[in-house]
């Protein structure tokens, strides 16, 4: 103790750092949500560590590796029961997105279904659709099978399809898609706006994926990012989430592809 006040000087306050990880496609707006929050708060730090999906969020935060967890879907039962608390903060468009050398702009829905029952694998130019798929486990899979009946059951096939191409996280997902010819896949409009990706996210049914279409609902297929912390967080970390939550990080949250919610 005697140390650190002889370093740092009486009235000097040590900064206190926000570790942050989980879900890949909040980990992009949220670095600048943190950058928004220091202009405030010069004393306090952001640590993003590497995405680690939602349920090793869950798992970071209540083991104290994390101080937020970010999640793409709502907390469990029993994680709550373990002593996690969950705030809502935005919704973002659940897009298919597609190669930049894929002219195609836009999709249905049965379309869609086809892809992934393995009944369509050739564009309209004749080259390969290469699907990009996720683990079994991941919250991309329950989204992709909520749109339909049909669609929950293609995903199913695709998952027991030899041969995939699986990427075990956002990152990774948005890297395929990015860098394979033909590559085709879901991801999400606030990774794509947040890291800058050379990706399109298709129009499905006649309708652009948008912030504004999202929120008016002619868009309807988002999916719901959430900050997880142990039920009594610093007061540093309420601030930031209550900075997150605020009109000044709506219009962040907005202009990385997402809707501020509660």
């Amino acid at each position: 103790m005697l140390a650190a006040l002889l370093l740092f000087g009486p009235g000097t306050a040590i900064a206190e750092t926000i570790r942050i990880s989980g879900t890949g496609g909040a980990i992009g707006t949220m670095r600048f949500l943190g950058e928004a929050f220091r202009k405030a708060h010069p004393d306090v730090r952001f640590e993003f560590m590497p995405g680690m999906g939602s349920s090793g969020a869950a798992k970071a935060v209540l083991a104290g590796l994390l101080d937020i967890g970010l999640c793409g879907r709502p907390a469990t039962g029993e994680e709550r029961d373990q002593g996690v608390a969950e705030f809502r903060y935005a919704k973002t468009p659940f897009v298919f997105g597609v190669n930049r050398s894929v002219r195609k702009t836009g999709m249905t829905l049965a379309g869609v279904v086809e892809i992934y029952a393995g009944k369509r694998n050739r564009w309209e130019d004749g080259s390969r659709i290469r699907l990009i798929l996720r683990p079994s486990m991941d919250s991309d899979i329950p989204a992709l099978k909520g749109m339909s009946l049909e669609m929950a059951a293609a995903v199913d096939m695709a998952l027991h399809r030899e041969g995939m191409i699986v990427a075990m996280t956002d990152q990774d997902a948005a890297d395929a898609i990015e860098l394979t010819p033909g590559g085709f896949g879901a991801t999400t409009l606030a990774l794509i706006l947040s890291e800058r990706r050379d990706i399109r996210a298709m129009a499905l049914n006649g309708a652009v994926p948008s912030v504004r279409a999202a929120a008016d609902g002619s868009y309807p297929y988002t999916k719901t990012f959430c900050m997880l912390t142990r039920k009594h967080p610093s007061a540093t970390v309420r601030r930031f989430i209550e900075f997150v939550r605020s009109p000044a990080g709506a219009a962040i949250l907005a202009k990385y592809g997402q809707i501020a919610v509660r």
